[in-house]
């Protein structure tokens, strides 16, 4: 029996550092191959010349830091460049890794020829396709080399692949939903949305409150939308304690005395309640801030030297999956008070690793933190303060919120998480 092919757009895949998006991908690809499915990946890499397969391979995987500057970089050209699509399909080149060694700081490099077979690459096919539809409400047309059965957009681009049934993974409608905390342009990607949900052969939701907001805002009727949700990644990362001590002694921490927070920093996540929060609790603990400074982080910051010293607190921005996984599993809890999620990532992977959750009680994150987390009303940084101390003062609680976390992250389980996403492909091939 012929085996189901599935071409994934790889933009966030491919990002070298980790985003809510990557880590649905990745977890996408383990899915398909729980599910048997033959899988390639869309790459836009603008270096692969499609003239020598062995020299495509080296290119597409080699150091960012080495790459040739173009002589000639006009925005003009570019811009005539982009136009040029508008009346011709796009065409790949076709790459199957096989000479290359797995790189461990690059994704796609690393699980080659495990979570994917082969790659279609055009060059800068995601940035010109996106400029091409916001100038001309043009969707760009691709040919391919291996024809895919299905064509899954893990974010809504405007691409795509003739013959194939199209699939696309709406995760949020934040910047429509809560405009002041992006700095998207709300036409644009509102339009991008409003194509991407009325041609999908499928949408695929994160949760059941963004399977809501699609049809509030662009009239999809139900049957069209399944709700997977997500899973998790690092299920086989053991915490060795002996590391997690002196990994924590590094970062200034000590072991359930602080409190985290992981994600971005920008007005969403609304780190600056959290801030306000933890300079009302007992001085003993700490506030670990993982996460990147993104748009307006430091208006989300600012408090930091308004009510916290600098003992107060540690910014570790960036940081691998292990040393996350130690964050987690030594945090005496871990506080979320996002304005808005699609699906929360955080919340889960918090419950993975035995870390007690206080998050916000808005959007979807009730329905990834059933009863096993404390919640909060987001904007008001008395009840984030109410519900630290009230665990502080119950160990009892701590301990029943973490078995009740093991009981939602076997709902989420990388097993559950296949089973949902093939049902919601029946009948789709």
């Amino acid at each position: 029996m012929k085996k189901v092919n599935i071409l994934v757009d790889g933009f966030n895949l491919g990002l070298k550092k980790g985003s809510g998006i990557k880590t649905y991908g990745m977890t996408l690809l383990d899915a398909y191959a729980a599910m048997g499915y033959e899988v390639g990946i869309l790459m836009d890499n603008k270096y692969v010349a499609g003239k020598d397969g062995l020299i495509d391979e080296v290119t597409l995987f080699d150091q960012d830091e080495i790459r040739p500057v173009k002589l000639f970089n006009f925005a003009l050209l570019r811009k005539l460049k982009t136009l040029s699509f508008y009346f011709r399909r796009r065409k790949g080149t076709l790459i199957v890794p096989k000479i290359t060694e797995p790189d461990p700081e690059n994704y796609l490099s690393h699980v080659s020829g495990k979570r994917y077979q082969y790659i279609e690459n055009i060059a800068d096919v995601f940035h010109t396709a996106n400029r091409l539809f916001a100038v001309t409400n043009k969707v760009t047309q691709i040919k391919l080399n291996h024809q895919p059965d299905i064509f899954h957009l893990t974010t809504p681009w405007p691409i795509q692949v003739k013959g194939a049934k199209t699939v696309v993974t709406i995760h949020d409608l934040i910047p429509l939903k809560v405009p002041f905390t992006t700095l998207d342009m709300k036409v644009h990607f509102y339009e991008l949305f409003k194509w991407a949900a009325q041609t999908a052969d499928l949408i695929l939701s994160v949760s059941e409150h963004t399977k809501k907001d699609i049809m509030e805002i662009y009239g999809v009727p139900e049957e069209k939308i399944k709700v997977t949700y997500q899973s998790y990644k690092g299920a086989d990362i053991a915490v060795n304690q002996g590391d997690a001590a002196v990994y924590l002694q590094s970062k200034k921490l000590e072991s359930e005395k602080y409190i985290l927070f992981v994600g971005n920093i920008e007005p969403k996540k609304n780190i600056k309640q959290l801030i306000r929060a933890v300079a009302y609790i007992n001085k003993g603990y700490k506030l670990a801030i993982v996460g990147h400074k993104a748009w307006m982080s430091e208006s989300q910051l600012v408090g930091l030297k308004g009510y916290l010293s600098k003992k107060d607190y540690e910014m570790l921005d960036y940081v691998t999956e292990e040393e996350l996984a130690i964050l987690y599993s030594n945090a005496f809890c871990m506080v979320f008070p996002s304005l808005y999620e699609g699906f929360g990532l955080p919340v889960l992977e918090a419950m993975q690793h035995n870390c007690p959750v206080i998050c916000s009680d808005r959007s979807s994150l009730p329905e990834v933190g059933g009863d096993a987390v404390l919640y909060v009303d987001p904007y008001k940084f008395s009840d984030i303060r109410d519900q630290i101390e009230k665990l502080m003062a119950n160990p009892e609680l701590r301990l029943e919120m973490i078995e009740k976390g093991q009981q939602r992250v076997a709902f989420f389980s990388p097993e559950n998480y296949a089973k949902r996403l093939q049902e919601a492909y029946e009948g789709l091939v």
